[in-house]
């Protein structure tokens, strides 16, 4: 699975913790969705962080939701290479479910069949310091990033994702 591949996914896991942190973004969560995967490396760049990707100045206000899809693309990306390690088929369904990410609509067999996919404590801890990297790396603040690093990490912590 490349994470790059399964907008789907991306979109279910990033929404929560737009929604969480920046709940005015909802409206242009789409919107701002198909300009990070048109350009996912924008939200990196403080150059690069006009058009569709900026709002107002950038030194006052960075979205949240190209971050956001760009910490949870590598988040799966590492969960995924994880779980090859461990010899596991990671799928969206069981990512979903390990962040607590509304599912998209299918049969229910697919999941009742599906082991549920855990990490370690080790494994969150990477989780939490990617998602805090790639947040300040797309200029939110180191505080902030934390806190968002934090939720993710607890969504999935308390949703059963982990032991």
């Amino acid at each position: 699975m490349r994470p790059e591949s399964d907008r789907s996914l991306l979109v279910d896991l990033a929404r929560p913790m737009v929604e969480r942190f920046s709940p005015g973004e909802g409206d242009l969560f789409p919107l701002l969705s198909e300009a990070h995967f048109a350009d996912p490396d924008a939200y990196a760049e403080s150059a690069r962080r006009s058009g569709p990707l900026a709002f107002g100045l950038p030194e006052v206000l960075v979205l949240l939701t190209p971050v956001t899809l760009a910490a949870m693309t590598e988040v799966v990306r590492y969960v995924v290479e994880r779980g090859m390690h461990k010899g596991h088929r990671v799928t969206s369904a069981a990512l979903r479910r390990a962040f607590r990410a509304a599912p998209r609509q299918r049969g229910a067999s697919e999941a009742e069949t599906e082991a549920p996919l855990e990490l370690t404590g080790q494994e969150w801890s990477e989780v939490r310091r990617i998602v805090e990297r790639v947040a300040v790396r797309g200029g939110v603040d180191p505080d902030r990033a934390a806190l968002i690093a934090d939720a993710v990490v607890g969504q999935g912590r308390l949703g059963g994702g982990g032991r």
